[in-house]
C-alpha cells in the first residue's frame, strides 16, 4: 500500500521464452500477471515451480513462505526488511522499485565465496611442508570470504626475495583483493602473511605469519527447524537475532557492517560475530531486541542491557545487566518514542515505558495503564505501532477488536488514553504506521460483517488536519472520497454492499448514516451504488460507515479543597468551547436525557465554528454532576473546554 491505496502493476511485458527471468521479475500470460519465484529460461507460466500467479485487478502480491498462522515480526534497515518467525527460516524482503520486490532466505555466510584452484611453486623441492589458504575480499565493502581449500607445499626452505614461493589461484568475480595465510609449522593454524591486490597471485618471500589474524570461520545458523530466530533488531552496524526454540535465551549478532555474515575468527576479533545467552534470576526467553544507547534485551522476566554505555559491542565486552524485573509479552513488538521504549508487559495487560534514567544510573519505567486499568480488564493488547506525526500517538489493537490510542509526550509528562470503535461490527486486528509525505499514516486490518459474512479490509486513518472545512472533513469509517467534476450519483462502494452509509457532499451532510432513520433505505449500498441521487451536484463527496456516535462524558464533579463531592448537585447548563467544529451536538446529564444545541435561525449547524456555545440541560439534583455530550453528524468537533453551570444542594 502507498498513499492510501493498494499498489498496482502497469506495463507488465508478455512472457518471452528467450528471456532469462530472475526472482522478482514480472511477466503476463493469458491475461494473468505472474511473479518469478525461481530463475528460469523457457519455463512458461503457469509452471508453479517458477511462477506465482498474482490476483486479478493488477494488484501486486508477493509470495512468501509464512503460512496463515505465522504472523512474522519485522525490522527495517534501509530498503531491506527482515522477517522472523520461530517456525520459518528468517527472510529478507528487499525493495528495488515500486513493482520490484524479492523475498529470500537469509544465509549467515559471507556474501562472497572463497577462491578456488590454489597452487604454489617453490624454488626447489624438499621434505619440509608449508600450507597455504587464500580468502577473497569483496569490492566496495571489503567483506572477507572464508578460506579456500588448503594447499600443502613441500620445500627445502622458506621463500626469499630471490627465490620466492609463487602462489596462484583462480580469479574470483567481485573480488578486489585476496588475503593470504600460511601455516609453516603444520599446527593447523594459519596466520596472515599478506594481501594480493588486483591479481590472483602472491609471492611469499619468507613472511612471518601473524597468528593474531586468522581466516574467518563460517557458521551456518538459522537453517534448520527449531533453530529459526523469533525476533531481530539492528545495533551498532550489526544485525541481531534472538530466541530459537532450541535456545530461547540466546542472542546472535552479525559481523560489524555485514548483516548476513556471522563468521568468527580464532582468536576472536572485535568485529567478529557475537553470540551469548541471557542469564538471570529465572528462565529468560528473549522476546524483543532494541538498539538504543545500548543493546536492550526484553525477556519474559525483565529488561537487560548488554555491553557498556557509549562503547562498541565486541565478543569480549558482553556484560549483561538486568535493569528491571518487568517482563515483556512476545507480541506485540515494542515501539520507540524518542528515547523511550514502550512495550506490553508479559501476559499482555499492561503497557510500560522504559528509558535511561540518570537517577537510577540505568533503565527505569512506569505503568502507563495505572490510571486506566479498566481498559484491559479481562482483555489484552495484541498489536501496536507509533504515529509520531502529527499527534505522538501509540495505537493499540485490543483482543476484543477495540482500538485504543495513547497520546504520549514523555518530555512534558503527558499521556492519555482514548478508545475508538467502528461500524459494521468492526474489529481492529492489526496496525502498521507508514511514513508518508505530510504525516505518519496508520493503516489497520479491520474485520467487518458485510452481507452476513466476515471480510477483512486494509483501511487508512484519514489525516486529522483540516485545511478546507468543506472538503477535508472526512469523518466516516471504511469510506471513500469522490473528487472531480460535479456529480450526483454515488458509486464505487461495493465493499459496503447492504450497509447504510453517511454522505457529506461539499461540506453538507446529505445523510448522517442513521440506520433507523426515515431515509435509511435511500442510503443503503446496493451493487456498489446508492439508490438516491444528489439534488445538487457536488465536486467532493465523502461516503462511508457512520460513526454512531462520537461521545464524551465528564467524570463526577469534584473541586479540590471543597466538600462538593458528597453534595447533591444539578448541572443546569453547560458552556462548550469549540474550535473549527460543526455544532450538531446534544448534551445532557446522561445519554438518555439529551438536548439538541439550539442555534439562531440564521446559523447553520454544519458550518465551521470557533467559539463558545451553551446548552440548557434537562437535569435534576443527583450525586454525580456529570455532563454527557453526543455528536451525530459526520463532521469534526473539537471541544477545548467544558464549563458546567452547577447548583449545589444539601
Amino acid at each position: 500500500f502507498k498513499n492510501g491505496g493498494a499498489v498496482t502493476v502497469t506495463g507488465v511485458v508478455a512472457y518471452n521464452g528467450a528471456t532469462a527471468y530472475v526472482p522478482g521479475n514480472l511477466a503476463s500470460s493469458g491475461g494473468v500477471n505472474y511473479y518469478c519465484i525461481a530463475a528460469t529460461t523457457g519455463n512458461a507460466p503457469p509452471n508453479a515451480t517458477y511462477w506465482y500467479a498474482m490476483p486479478a485487478g493488477n494488484l501486486l502480491e508477493i509470495p512468501h513462505p509464512f503460512v496463515n498462522n505465522d504472523l512474522f515480526r519485522w525490522t527495517q534497515n534501509g530498503r531491506v526488511i527482515t522477517l522472523t518467525h520461530p517456525d520459518v527460516r528468517p527472510q529478507e524482503l528487499e525493495y528495488f522499485g515500486l513493482q520490484t520486490w524479492t523475498v529470500t532466505p537469509i544465509t549467515t555466510a559471507p556474501s562472497i565465496t572463497q577462491p578456488l584452484g590454489l597452487a604454489a611453486v617453490a624454488g626447489a623441492a624438499g621434505t619440509r611442508s608449508i600450507s597455504y589458504v587464500v580468502t577473497a575480499v569483496k569490492a566496495e565493502t571489503y567483506e572477507e570470504s572464508i578460506a579456500g581449500a588448503i594447499f600443502q607445499l613441500n620445500v627445502t626452505a622458506e621463500g626469499t626475495p630471490a627465490a620466492p614461493i609463487a602462489l596462484t589461484w583462480t580469479p574470483k568475480a567481485g573480488a578486489v583483493e585476496y588475503n593470504v595465510y600460511a601455516d609453516p609449522y603444520q599446527n593447523g593454524t594459519f596466520g596472515y602473511i599478506g594481501t594480493a591486490t588486483g591479481a590472483a597471485a602472491f609471492k611469499d618471500i619468507g613472511f612471518i605469519p601473524d597468528f593474531a589474524i586468522t581466516p574467518p570461520l563460517a557458521r551456518a545458523l538459522f537453517a534448520t527447524t527449531d533453530n529459526y530466530p523469533a525476533t531481530c533488531a539492528h545495533h551498532q552496524q550489526r544485525r541481531m537475532f534472538g530466541y530459537t526454540d532450541n535456545v530461547p535465551d540466546a542472542v546472535y549478532g552479525s559481523r560489524v557492517g555485514f548483516p548476513s555474515n556471522f563468521a568468527i575468527s580464532s582468536p576472536l576479533q572485535d568485529d567478529d560475530a557475537i553470540s551469548f545467552r541471557i542469564a538471570g534470576k529465572t528462565h529468560q526467553p528473549v522476546r524483543h531486541l532494541v538498539g538504543l544507547k545500548q543493546l536492550i534485551v526484553l525477556t519474559d522476566g525483565g529488561a537487560f542491557t548488554i555491553g557498556q554505555p557509549q562503547q562498541p559491542l565486541t565478543p569480549s565486552t558482553l556484560a549483561s545487566d538486568q535493569q528491571t524485573y518487568v517482563g515483556a509479552a512476545a507480541d506485540p513488538a515494542p515501539v520507540i518514542v524518542g528515547n523511550a521504549i514502550l512495550y506490553v508487559q508479559a501476559r499482555g495487560k499492561v503497557l510500560h515505558d522504559l528509558r535511561f534514567d540518570v537517577e537510577v544510573e540505568g533503565l527505569a519505567g512506569r505503568d502507563l495503564l495505572l490510571y486506566a486499568a479498566h481498559l484491559t480488564e479481562g482483555l489484552t493488547l495484541d498489536a501496536m505501532d507509533f504515529q509520531q506525526t502529527p499527534h505522538s500517538t501509540v495505537w493499540c489493537c485490543r483482543s476484543d477488536g477495540a482500538l485504543l490510542g495513547l497520546t504520549y509526550i514523555r518530555d512534558q509528562e503527558v499521556w492519555g488514553w482514548h478508545r475508538h470503535d467502528t461500524g459494521a461490527s468492526g474489529r481492529f486486528l492489526d496496525v502498521c504506521v507508514v511514513p508518508e509525505a505530510t504525516e505518519d499514516a496508520p493503516y489497520f486490518i479491520v474485520r467487518r460483517t458485510i452481507g452476513g459474512a466476515f471480510v477483512r479490509m486494509i483501511e487508512r486513518l484519514e489525516p486529522r488536519e483540516i485545511v478546507d472545512f468543506n472538503t477535508d472533513a472526512f469523518f466516516v469509517d471504511a469510506g471513500l472520497t469522490y473528487s472531480g467534476a460535479p456529480a450526483t450519483n454515488i458509486a464505487g462502494l461495493g465493499h459496503l454492499n447492504g450497509q447504510v452509509v453517511a454522505v457529506v457532499a461539499d461540506g453538507n451532510v446529505i445523510y448522517d448514516g442513521n440506520p433507523a432513520g426515515a431515509n435509511a433505505a435511500a442510503f443503503t449500498v446496493t451493487g456498489g451504488t446508492l439508490p438516491t441521487v444528489l439534488a445538487t451536484p457536488a465536486s467532493v463527496i465523502h461516503a462511508g460507515l457512520p460513526i454512531r456516535y462520537a461521545e464524551i462524558e465528564t467524570l463526577d464533579l469534584d473541586v479540590q479543597g471543597s466538600d462538593v463531592r458528597d453534595k447533591k448537585k444539578r448541572v443546569a447548563s453547560v458552556s462548550l468551547l469549540l474550535r473549527n467544529s460543526a455544532r450538531s451536538l446534544s448534551a445532557g446529564p446522561d445519554s438518555s436525557n439529551l438536548v439538541q444545541l439550539r442555534l439562531e435561525p440564521y446559523d447553520v449547524a454544519q458550518d465551521e465554528f470557533t467559539g463558545r456555545v451553551e446548552v440548557v440541560l434537562q437535569s435534576a439534583f443527583g450525586d454525580e454532576g456529570r455532563v454527557f455530550i453526543r455528536h451525530t453528524d459526520p463532521l469534526p468537533i473539537t471541544i477545548v473546554g467544558i464549563i458546567p453551570n452547577v447548583t449545589v444542594g444539601g
